[in-house]
């Protein structure tokens, strides 16, 4: 078999010849993620710059933010006073927690077209990264595009449901804000109510991971899809909260406000964090799949891009082995350099010229199995006079032990 140029390797990914040994493939999901990272690092920056093309506009909705707020922050008069003991403002308590809910509804109302397109990045996106988890070959472009015409609408509707109710979580945090400014309210009850919107604010987070990673690879009912997702984000909890921030970890270090750990948050979230983060889910949620949903979901593949020792892959071994004997049982032509030729291609080739090909070919099969047909009672014959001359030791073995024998009852 012809090895494949470097062009070709790039495009449909690691060479799989027919000899290819499964057991040299990860026997784990931290042994998988790895060496995925490892053999592909060139596609996942190609993935990850063509996902953040998706997501800009919705960075840049989250940038005016900050620089809106930073405006009201050092502008507006929260706490001046003209002359002693006259403010400017008689009644501040709550504006500026009432700006920030302003602010936040102007923010998400641009939200729903900023989720339009970035639907479009994590559609292609999970769906290569998906390919990349099952070992499978993968050309980032063609199948980003694939994975786009695939799941654009299951990932834009959980993106959306997302949005519309992380808006009524972070509107419902401004709120108590405002009543706790003003003195309001019971303050322990308000607080309490801050601490259980956020918790619900990372179960969405959670559950959004899972509706795109389920929807990526299974065909479901939106309301399935709701309804599966949620089970798995509360009956995993502790491992999916760890997963996910490991997945998020550049970002985190993006988010410390620290002037170095900034700088190479910026740097790796232009190369390749929003790849890692894609690559960590996926692999565990794949993992999330194989223990809980594809022994339910007929015709679903499990362990795949892992190798798993089983009792098909032994019997396969047991059955290569047979075969392999027989083989060594038959007469084998000796290549000569005469008899038939093999046609050789002209650099320029026509049908006719592969025909031809194809008629050698053909006649060396048949030449080959004529001289074996001729000379299989050779392998008989010798079969024959190894089993008599091992037959024939075997009797002299045992006369020689009978007559040490005998000498010792002599004796």
């Amino acid at each position: 078999m012809a090895k494949k140029g470097w062009f070709a390797r790039l495009i449909d990914g690691p060479e799989r010849s027919e000899t290819y040994a499964r057991s040299t493939l990860p026997t784990n999901r931290w042994e998988l993620g790895w060496d995925t990272f490892k053999t592909n690092k060139g596609k996942l920056v190609g993935l990850n710059l063509l996902t953040l093309l998706f997501l800009l506009p919705t960075a840049l909705i989250f940038v005016a933010r900050y620089l809106l707020k930073a405006y009201d922050t050092e502008v507006l008069p929260f706490s001046q006073n003209m002359g002693v003991g006259y403010p400017m403002y008689p009644a501040t308590a709550g504006l500026g927690a009432a700006l920030t809910r302003n602010l936040n509804l102007m923010v998400f109302i641009a939200i729903p077209i900023a989720v339009a397109i970035a639907a479009v990045g994590f559609a292609g996106g999970f769906y290569v990264m998906r390919n990349m988890i099952w070992a499978e070959g993968v050309m980032v472009g063609s199948d980003f595009w694939k994975g786009v015409k695939q799941n654009y609408f299951v990932v834009f509707f959980s993106l959306l449901l997302y949005s519309v109710l992380m808006m009524m979580s972070v509107l419902s945090l401004n709120s108590i804000d405002i009543i706790l400014a003003s003195g309001n309210g019971v303050r322990w009850l308000l607080i309490a109510s801050q601490v259980i919107t956020y918790v619900i604010m990372g179960l969405l987070t959670i559950m959004v991971m899972f509706m795109i990673s389920v929807g990526v690879t299974y065909k479901l009912k939106f309301r399935h899809l709701i309804r599966n997702s949620f089970l798995l984000t509360i009956s995993l909890l502790p491992t999916n909260i760890f997963f996910v921030l490991f997945a998020a970890i550049w970002f985190i270090l993006f988010a410390f406000g620290i002037n170095l750990l900034t700088v190479i948050g910026v740097l790796l979230a232009i190369i390749i964090s929003v790849s890692l983060f894609m690559l960590i889910w996926t692999d565990y949620s794949q993992w999330v799949f194989d223990k809980f949903i594809n022994d339910k979901v007929p015709g679903a593949k499990k362990n795949r891009g892992i190798y798993k020792a089983s009792e098909a892959d032994e019997k396969v071994s047991d059955i290569a082995v047979i075969e392999k004997s027989k083989l060594a049982g038959r007469a084998i032509k000796p290549i000569t350099d005469y008899d038939i030729e093999l046609y050789e291609l002209p650099t320029s080739f026509s049908r006719k010229d592969l025909e031809k090909l194809e008629e050698t070919k053909e006649a060396m099969r048949r030449d080959s199995d004529k001289y074996a047909e001729e000379h299989k009672n050779d392998y008989l014959e010798a079969e024959k006079n190894i089993e008599e001359f091992m037959n024939s030791a075997s009797d002299e073995n045992a006369e020689e032990k009978s007559g040490v024998d005998d000498g010792e009852k002599a004796e």
